[in-house]
């Protein structure tokens, strides 16, 4: 009797570690709920994590949410067992896992150094709740973010976060959100800082700007600073089909990809208040356009206008998205509408002939965004590429369906996957996830698990980044770069292999 109540015992904790599928319902009790807010960079493999966590198939066994604007998304799941990797107090585990990538990478750093609560994704069924999409749910964002509006009470902390680059980037006056001071050292000190991957950065080009034109490090950074406001000062030869000025489509203070184009071109702020003095540069913003604004109250109704056609134009975009929708209406044509830094309405109508012939593109644009958008630049009609550094040259996705096929023309630098890995390509930047030390009990176990699984090679396949010595061995192990700035972005980068 006595062995068969031992064996009956045996089987129920064996049952919890090895996490056998049950039955789960889209909007349940999850076992645990936590929140992960911050750069929108993993946001590609993060169904991949999700697929390798939980048990069964999406829409069956385990579910996705989403907003109407894909700017957070959740994943629910029973997790599966110690067999998978997944830690033994885990296993088994009914687990609701939010990810916001609104705000950016800053939204990873401030907030969760701060435990300031945000607006988050609501999961529930019934009116003013969730509604099917396909195997999907489509699910209203609650509460408001820190200073924008009384808090409803719905609002979440997150547990951890994630950004581009680590939290001690993030600096005024360039790097800081809107109406937000940089944390200070202690509040630094109060998180937990893992270095998680390496990510490339781009070079982002319209077509209207052939791919026969040399870039390097400084010419794109006198693009974006206005030094060179002008194609022509780039090359005698260049005539975009909407003129010579230079338009350009950045990110606004606070977004992590942002900070990465201010560190590599601007030297902000590793550079400044050095102990040589300061070596850093301004980056332009909206406010350099040469139209200024046009007119408009800032409104939904009634936005801010813009003229890409009067000179030298910068547009701040919020969203790696919105940079996007700018590169292609700019080599289109079209009307961009975009929100800045303060929520404010914007439209910029990218029309060359003055509505001659419909609105017409040409425009010579760059654009601030990392490599994880080169899916985009496989679409004929969005009409840009990435470019090499020190050299003429295009890489871009020759394959427009969903396969990503990435391709390399001309000569230079391109950021392909074997150039990040040999540390050829050095406009990479080190993405980090970071949680509060106070963080405890079945959280931390998650934050834990699910950080290593994202620096871990199996989960960086993608064209665009790699695991990151000494963690991981590259000469044992693909998608592991031979080199690492070790989180310091302000520290050269140190081949290891």
């Amino acid at each position: 009797m006595q062995i068969n109540k031992l064996a009956a015992a045996c089987a129920v904790v064996l049952a919890g570690v090895s996490a056998p599928a049950l039955a789960l319902t889209a909007f349940e009790t999850p076992d645990l709920k936590i929140f992960l807010s911050g750069a929108s960079a993993p946001d590609n493999f993060l169904e991949s994590i999700a697929t390798g966590m939980f048990v069964g198939t999406k829409g069956t066994d385990w579910f996705k949410y989403t907003d109407s604007a894909a700017q957070q998304r959740a994943f629910f799941g029973v997790m599966k067992g110690v067999a998978d990797g997944v830690p033994a107090t885990l296993a088994g585990k009914k687990v609701l896992f939010i990810k916001r990538s609104t705000g950016g990478s800053v939204f990873g750093v401030n907030p969760v150094a701060r435990a300031e609560a945000l607006a988050v994704l609501k999961i529930a069924s019934g009116v003013g709740g969730c509604t099917p999409s396909g195997v999907d749910y489509t699910c209203p964002v609650v509460g408001v973010d820190p200073g924008v509006g009384t808090p409803t009470g719905d609002e979440l902390v997150a547990d951890f976060g994630v950004s581009d680059v680590g939290p001690a980037l993030f600096k005024e006056p360039y790097n800081v959100e809107f109406g937000k001071t940089q944390l200070s050292s202690a509040e630094v000190a109060g998180m937990t800082v893992t270095q998680v991957n390496t990510l490339a950065m781009g070079l982002a080009v319209t077509n209207a700007v052939p791919d026969t034109t040399y870039f390097s490090k400084a010419i794109y950074g006198a693009l974006l600073s206005g030094n060179l406001s002008d194609w022509t000062q780039v090359d005698a030869a260049l005539a975009p089909a909407a003129g010579p000025q230079v338009v350009v489509c950045r990110r606004v203070p606070g977004s992590g990809t942002q900070t990465s184009y201010n560190w590599f071109f601007n030297n902000f702020p590793c550079a400044t208040n050095s102990i040589a003095g300061s070596g850093n540069t301004q980056p332009t913003r909206m406010s350099d356009s040469a139209s200024g604004i046009v007119s408009g109250t800032g409104t939904v109704a009634d936005p801010f206008i813009i003229d890409p056609n009067a000179g030298y134009t910068v547009i701040e975009n919020s969203t790696s998205g919105d940079v996007r929708n700018c590169l292609t209406k700019a080599a289109a044509g079209g009307v961009h509408t975009f929100k800045d830094e303060e929520g404010k309405s914007y439209s910029v109508t990218f029309d060359s002939d003055a509505g001659t012939a419909g609105n017409q593109g040409g425009y010579g644009a760059v654009g601030v965004l990392s490599v994880d958008s080169l899916n985009s630049t496989g679409n004929a009609a969005n009409k840009w590429s990435f470019r090499a550094i020190d050299g003429a040259g295009m890489y871009y996705d020759s394959d427009s369906t969903a396969t990503i096929v990435p391709t390399s023309t001309g000569n230079g630098v391109h950021p392909s996957k074997s150039n990040i890995i040999e540390g050829k390509y050095e406009f990479a930047s080190e993405l980090t996830m970071q949680y509060r030390n106070d963080l405890a009990g079945l959280k931390k176990t998650f934050a834990d698990f699910f950080i290593a699984r994202a620096g871990d090679p199996a989960f960086n396949s993608s064209a665009w980044v790699a695991a990151l010595p000494p963690t991981y061995d590259p000469t044992t192990t693909a998608n592991v770069a031979k080199g690492t700035r070790f989180g310091n972005m302000c520290a050269p980068l140190q081949r290891l292999f």
